[in-house]
């Protein structure tokens, strides 16, 4: 056994923070950790340790100190319309308040604020009535606005067309694939054919579209190849979330056989596509994006996978067919070594590099064109890097429950929450996502568990 990396993680039963390690054995990756109250916990991180290790290496050579926040995830209400089986909150159901920060508050917080774009999240955000009047806030302190939402409300076009008067710049829907059965296990209920029709709303009314899907071993792997033969053909689609499933709330007890990391979702894209889609390449990929979130000293999540799809036709191409990739890796490697240096002189390196890389046509034109937009629309903090219809990205992702918290990798966790207090209503830092889950378990841990010494 060879270990790769010593970090903190979580007890999954009593939430402790205890020792951990990433550990290489038996060819694979696995999270090791051990309780002194309830033993030894072992997960699967991934089965190609040679990319696995050259990666940890990489993010933690570049992404060394905590980052800037691009995007707040926004909570206006923990109240929802549903009462999906997986999810993290389901527990406190009970326990949510009624009351919702104001839209005053929520001005108050958003206008002496930098960062430029926002998830309104929760709970489920349409559960606001005045949801319209919070996106406009939004827009009147020229900020981007996108709502998580399972879409149950969508399916009355006039409501979403009043959205979109108000403002609204993006949806992340919901979509767990085409398959009935997983919405059955995920959600409790056939959705979908609601799903399909609030697809239709959104194309109809030209709205960007990101699809939020969960998957889980036994249940939904088919939907990866699904959900990316879709967007394809589907131009209002610019993204795929696909989220691996956390161990909380009411999935907190499910089959470990269910759980799947966002490494593994790469073998199911290299087998699905035929390789055309290459573990290899998305391993270059996410050293490029690391390289370019570390050179604008922005936060970035490792449990966070991105690759991108160029649409051509109906169909798509892989990223690496527009940028050779191998020829750029030296420079990147170049660029981890000068980052532990200096990191002034590093960054002034990799622009020079990535400069070389576009006269070296190392980089098609077709991807410097839409490059050159949509950094300039991102830097410039506009909306339109959010419509672009020649690329779409895929994110494997997944939260930081219990079982895989990692408290080196929290320090750069993306998704800051702003949420109403449990108590009063009020508008307030709730934390980092991994960190607010296991937050929220440890309340409800306290109150339901009198066996454990050392629960608190």
């Amino acid at each position: 056994m060879d270990i790769i990396r010593k970090t903190k993680s979580s007890c999954p039963a009593c939430l402790n923070v205890i020792d951990a390690f990433i550990v290489e054995k038996d060819g694979a990756v696995f999270f090791i950790k051990t309780c002194a109250h309830h033993g030894k916990y072992e997960i699967l991180l991934s089965k190609s340790p040679l990319y696995y290790r050259k990666l940890d290496e990489f993010y933690f050579g570049v992404m060394n100190e905590i980052k800037k926040l691009r995007e707040y995830e926004i909570w206006p209400t923990l109240r929802c319309n549903m009462d999906c089986r997986i999810c993290a909150l389901q527990e406190s159901r009970n326990q949510r308040t009624a009351l919702d920060p104001s839209c005053e508050e929520i001005e108050s917080f958003i206008k002496d604020q930098n960062a430029p774009f926002y998830i309104i999240s929760g709970g489920e955000p349409t559960c606001r009535e005045d949801l319209d009047a919070i996106i406009r806030i939004f827009k009147k302190h020229h900020k981007a606005a996108t709502i998580n939402t399972n879409g149950l409300k969508l399916i009355d076009v006039n409501y979403l067309k009043e959205l979109r008067k108000s403002g609204l710049d993006r949806v992340n829907l919901q979509f767990d694939g085409f398959d009935r059965k997983s919405y059955k296990i995920f959600r409790g209920e056939d959705l979908l054919d609601i799903k399909l029709k609030v697809l239709e709303n959104l194309k109809n009314l030209h709205i960007p579209t990101i699809l939020n899907a969960t998957i889980a071993k036994k249940v939904n792997e088919g939907a990866v190849i699904e959900l990316i033969d879709f967007a394809a053909k589907n131009d209002f689609i610019n993204g795929i979330n696909f989220f691996t499933i956390c161990l909380t709330g009411g999935a907190r007890d499910w089959p470990l056989d269910n759980y799947i990391m966002p490494d593994e979702i790469i073998d199911i894209l290299e087998k699905g596509t035929s390789y055309r889609i290459t573990r290899r390449n998305v391993f270059l990929f996410q050293k490029l994006h690391l390289a370019i979130k570390s050179l604008l000293s922005q936060r970035f999540c490792f449990y966070n996978q991105i690759y991108v799809l160029v649409r051509d036709s109906g169909c798509y191409e892989p990223i690496d067919k527009f940028i050779n990739l191998a020829q750029i890796e030296p420079w990147l490697d170049k660029y981890q070594s000068l980052y532990r240096k200096n990191r002034v002189m590093a960054k002034m390196f990799l622009i020079v590099a990535l400069f070389s890389a576009f006269l070296s046509g190392y980089f098609s034109f077709v991807i410097i064109k839409e490059l050159i937009i949509a950094a300039g629309s991102y830097f410039l903090k506009t909306v339109h890097y959010l419509k672009t219809k020649h690329f779409f990205y895929l994110s494997l992702s997944t939260g930081c429950d219990p079982y895989k918290i990692d408290y080196d990798i929290v320090r750069n966790c993306q998704n800051e929450i702003i949420g109403p207090d449990n108590a009063s209503g009020k508008l307030g830092y709730l934390g980092r996502d991994g960190l607010y889950c296991i937050n929220l378990e440890k309340s409800l841990f306290s109150k339901k568990a009198n066996d454990c010494l050392t629960a608190k």
